[in-house]
């Protein structure tokens, strides 16, 4: 197999093709099929390789991003994203990416795992076998990444994809209790919210060990100590744990965890990469972000080239076109016709109420109502009182029929079974009565015909 870029060429079997079209090809196979590929074959992915597929996505996103894209904290978290861990980086593209960034993440890591062919022993037979694998459908964007990081192993001296020691610090500074508790989940680690004192015990005992300051004497002192003991030993010697455990005790915690294990690393040294993959440096200038109101979206991200007309040119017209729509939806609202009686809300009138202008209304309507009734005779005026007092009659006489009880069919001969009882027997009488008309029309019909014979 050889890989020419320039040339947008790949090798496979001695014949030449184009590479672009293999990478299409390829893109469109879904994360199971990349997982089930790597893992039967034995040679697992550098993590590395899926945090620059991220990043390689993630750098074009974060040049565009505006003082209304994320809040303020998720910001200053992000001053912070070179020095991101796969799980960080998972959640910022969930956060700021699209489906067209999904494809673009795919392609660049079908690239990633091309261009570092030799380091993961692929061969032309495989890649023909992959070029080959019919498409299945595939899954959404968290799916995908969870069977690219099953098929992912770490390089020597880093976690979550990220030297040990600068994860540790960025996870002080941008994550939250729960982050880390998640980030532990994910490799099967479970960080506990209390220490037994066998487990604060061993902690102690272990920082002290590293520090060169355990003795027989300290350890038989600390073994006859109950926990509340442990506690104070622990504070007035340093040791950065307590047995109740914060965020910074997670983290404390989480790393002392995996000192203790034995992590499989990979055999792959050097990673092969475009170097734009790695993460872009850029600052953040959080002044442009007034978390009291509601300000139009302001450009707040600089890198180097920032300055490129181009550039330029494509995030003012993302930010106008964010700020343009709440303008041309007041321009553009119809009022609706007013109600007779109604007034539109003065400046002034901050505290409305549409029921006000219902109150003037009825009291208007009972104004001329009381009006039409002076102008009436004594004649008119009986007349109408007679008449609304057969209606009230009426209604009482409904609201008695709509009394009866229709629950109980046994008892209510109206609605029950006696009723039903004499309309089945008048069924029966009628249809008795439709036979017999029936049998002496048909007599009287064959004794003419017999007649006329």
């Amino acid at each position: 197999m050889d890989i020419n870029l320039e040339k947008n060429t790949i090798t496979l079997y001695g014949k030449q093709g184009k590479y672009d079209v293999l990478l299409k090809k390829l893109v469109g196979l879904s994360g199971n099929d990349i997982y089930q590929f790597i893992t039967n074959r034995g040679i697992a992915l550098p993590r590395k390789i899926h945090i620059l597929a991220l990043t390689s996505v993630l750098n074009e996103k974060i040049k565009y991003l505006h003082s209304c894209s994320l809040t303020k904290d998720y910001f200053s978290r992000l001053q912070h994203y070179k020095n991101f861990g796969e799980t960080q980086l998972v959640e910022l593209f969930n956060t700021i990416c699209d489906e067209d960034d999904f494809y673009n993440y795919r392609s660049n890591l079908i690239n990633l795992i091309l261009l570092n062919y030799e380091g993961l022993k692929l061969n032309d037979g495989e890649v023909q076998y992959l070029r080959n694998l019919k498409k299945v459908g595939l899954e959404p964007f968290n799916e995908y990444a969870q069977y690219i990081s099953a098929s992912s192993v770490e390089s020597k001296g880093t976690f979550d994809g990220v030297d040990v020691e600068t994860l540790k610090n960025t996870l002080m500074v941008t994550s939250t209790s729960q982050d880390i508790l998640n980030l532990a989940e994910k490799y099967g680690i479970v960080i506990p919210e209390h220490l037994t004192k066998e487990e604060y015990l061993e902690f102690i005992l272990n920082y002290l060990g590293k520090k060169e300051k355990l003795t027989p004497e300290v350890e038989s002192e600390l073994n006859e100590m109950p926990l509340a003991g442990l506690t104070t030993f622990a504070r007035r010697n340093g040791v950065p744990l307590q047995p109740s455990l914060n965020k910074e005790d997670y983290v404390t915690y989480l790393f002392y965890y995996l000192d203790g294990c034995e992590i499989v690393h990979s055999d792959i040294e050097n990673v092969v990469y475009p170097e734009s993959y790695n993460p872009i440096e850029f600052t953040i200038d959080l002044s442009q972000i007034n978390v009291f109101s509601d300000d139009d979206a302001k450009r707040l991200v600089h890198f180097e080239g920032d300055d490129n007309p181009e550039y330029v040119e494509k995030i003012n017209k993302i930010i106008e076109d964010y700020n343009r729509p709440e303008e041309e939806e007041n321009k553009d609202v119809i009022q609706a016709p007013l109600r007779p009686g109604e007034k539109t809300m003065a400046d002034d009138e901050a505290d409305f109420e549409l029921e006000d202008f219902e109150k003037e209304i009825e009291k208007e309507e009972e104004a001329k109502a009381d009006d039409a009734v002076e102008n009436l005779d004594d004649e008119t005026i009986q007349a109408i009182i007679a008449k609304d007092q057969e209606e009230e009659t009426k209604e009482e006489e409904e609201i008695v029929v709509e009394k009866i009880d229709i629950t109980n069919v046994i008892k209510n001969e109206e609605y029950g079974s006696k009723k039903l009882k004499d309309l089945k027997n008048g069924n029966r009488k009628i249809v008795i009565l439709s036979s017999v008309i029936t049998v002496c029309v048909l007599l009287g019909a064959f004794l003419i015909y017999a007649l006329v014979r």
